[in-house]
C-alpha cells in the first residue's frame, strides 16, 4: 500500500481590527529564507506560479477556507527533507502588511531513512555498472581492430540556436534576432496557442534534435536565478509543469544562491567558480546531456538517459526580482573557429574510486583522441572525423 505525505502550515495575520480583516484581495506571499524564495503565491484573487521555485511546483496548495477571517493555510505535499526550516507568511494589503514565521520540522524514521538509502544506491550502481561495462566493451573493440575509413566516425555539431516566439510565455521579452530573452514586467497580449508556455517564464528552441551531437553556449552574466537545458517537444505547456527528467525535462539552474540539476529530488552541484556561460552538450544516442561551465571549463552535471522523439534547447530567465535578475539570458553565437577547431572536455562519474574522462580534440586535421589520464595510460585511440562545413 503506497500513501502520500502532506503537511499543512498555518499562517494567520498576528493583528485583526474589528471587524475582521479578509485576506481575499490581498496579497500572500509564502517563502523561504529569502523573500524571492517563493514557495507559493496568491496575487489578485488567484495562485500565481511564475516565481514558485521549481522544488515546490505541483506540491503546493493554498487552503483559503477561512480567507475571509484573514487566516489561510499551505498544503505541502509529498514533503521531503529539504522541506525541514523556517517559512514565513507575507500579507500585503493596500494600507497594511503582516508577517507571520513558522518553522516546520520533518521527523523520518532512522529505518525508513536506511532503506530509502540502500535503494538509491542499487538504483544508482546497477544502471551504472551496467554502462561502464559497456564503455569498457566497447572500448576493448576499438583498440583490437582498426576502423575503416569513415566507420565509428565522431561527430560534435556546433549549432546556432534561436528563440521560438510560438513557445515564449507571455511575459517574455525576445530580441530581434531571437538570441536573447529576459522577463518584462507586464504581460503582452499574444494568442494562447498550444505551444505557448502559459504559466512559468519559459521559452524553447526553435531547432529540434532527434540524433547527433549538439553543442551551444548561453551567457547568463550575474543573473541570480536561471534554468538552461533540453526537454522533448511534447512536454506539457499549460498551468502547473514539474521540471524533472520523468517528465520530460533535463536542466539546471541557480536559484536562492544555489546551483542544482533538477532530478527529483533536485541534486546541489558544487561550483568554485561562478559561471558567467554555460556550455550544453547533448549526445542524443549515449542518452547524455551535460553542463560546463565554460567560465573556468569545469565539468558541472551530466544526465543519463535513453531519449526518445525530438528534443529542443530550453531557457528560463525567471522573476526580474526587483531588477536584480532583469538581466537577459544571451545565447552565444557559434565562434568561426569552431568549424576547424573544437576542444570539448567531457568528465565520466567516478567508478570504483577511480576518475575517468574523454578528451575530444577537434582540430584542423579531423583527428579524435581519446585517453584516460593519470595513472593509466592506454594505446590512443584515432578515427575519422568529418568536420562540420561553414
Amino acid at each position: 500500500m503506497q500513501g502520500t505525505l502532506t503537511v499543512c502550515l498555518t499562517a494567520e495575520l498576528t493583528s485583526r481590527p474589528s471587524p475582521l480583516m479578509s485576506a481575499e484581495n490581498m496579497e500572500v506571499r509564502w517563502f523561504r529564507s529569502q523573500f524571492s524564495a517563493v514557495v507559493h503565491l496568491y496575487h489578485d484573487g488567484q495562485d500565481q506560479y511564475g516565481e514558485q521555485m521549481p522544488e515546490y511546483r505541483a506540491r503546493t496548495e493554498l487552503l483559503r477556507d477561512h480567507i475571509t477571517n484573514g487566516s489561510v493555510s499551505l498544503r505541502i505535499r509529498n514533503v521531503r527533507l529539504s522541506d525541514n526550516g523556517q517559512y514565513k507568511c507575507f500579507f500585503l494589503s493596500s494600507v497594511s502588511y503582516e508577517e507571520a514565521i513558522l518553522e516546520l520540522q520533518v521527523a523520518v524514521n532512522p529505518w525508513m531513512v536506511a532503506l530509502g538509502v540502500i535503494l538509491v544506491l542499487l538504483a544508482v550502481l546497477i544502471p551504472l555498472a551496467s554502462y561502464c561495462f559497456w564503455r569498457q566493451h566497447r572500448a576493448k573493440g576499438e583498440v583490437t581492430r582498426a576502423p575503416a575509413p569513415g566507420s565509428d566516425s565522431v561527430t560534435l555539431s556546433p549549432v546556432d540556436v534561436t528563440l521560438d516566439p510560438d513557445t515564449a510565455n507571455p511575459y517574455l521579452v525576445l530580441s530581434e534576432d531571437r538570441k536573447s530573452v529576459r522577463r518584462g514586467d507586464t504581460r503582452q497580449d499574444l494568442p494562447d496557442n498550444p505551444e505557448r508556455f502559459d504559466t512559468y517564464p519559459e521559452v524553447l528552441g526553435t531547432e529540434g534534435f532527434a540524433g547527433g551531437r549538439r553543442y551551444w553556449e548561453v551567457e547568463v552574466g550575474d543573473k541570480i536565478e536561471w534554468d538552461l537545458g533540453v526537454c522533448r517537444e511534447s512536454v506539457s505547456r499549460k498551468g502547473q509543469v514539474t521540471a524533472t527528467p520523468q517528465d520530460g525535462f533535463w536542466i539546471m539552474g541557480l536559484y536562492d544562491g544555489e546551483y542544482k540539476a533538477f532530478t527529483s529530488p533536485p541534486t546541489p552541484l558544487p561550483v568554485s567558480i561562478r559561471p558567467s556561460r554555460v556550455g550544453i552538450f547533448l549526445d542524443y544516442e549515449a542518452g547524455e546531456v551535460s553542463f560546463y561551465n565554460v567560465t573556468d571549463r569545469s565539468h558541472l552535471f551530466t544526465f543519463n538517459r535513453t531519449f526518445s522523439g525530438m528534443l529542443r534547447p530550453y531557457f528560463c530567465p525567471s522573476f526580474n526580482a526587483g531588477g536584480k535578475n532583469a538581466s537577459p539570458l544571451i545565447i552565444c553565437p557559434v565562434p568561426d573557429q569552431a568549424r576547424g577547431n573544437l576542444s570539448l572536455l567531457l568528465f565520466l562519474p567516478p567508478v570504483v574510486g577511480a576518475s575517468y574522462c574523454r578528451q575530444l580534440d577537434f582540430v584542423l586535421t579531423g583527428r579524435c583522441q581519446c585517453r584516460k589520464p593519470d595513472t593509466w595510460e592506454p594505446p590512443a585511440l584515432t578515427f575519422p572525423h568529418p568536420l562540420p562545413q561553414g
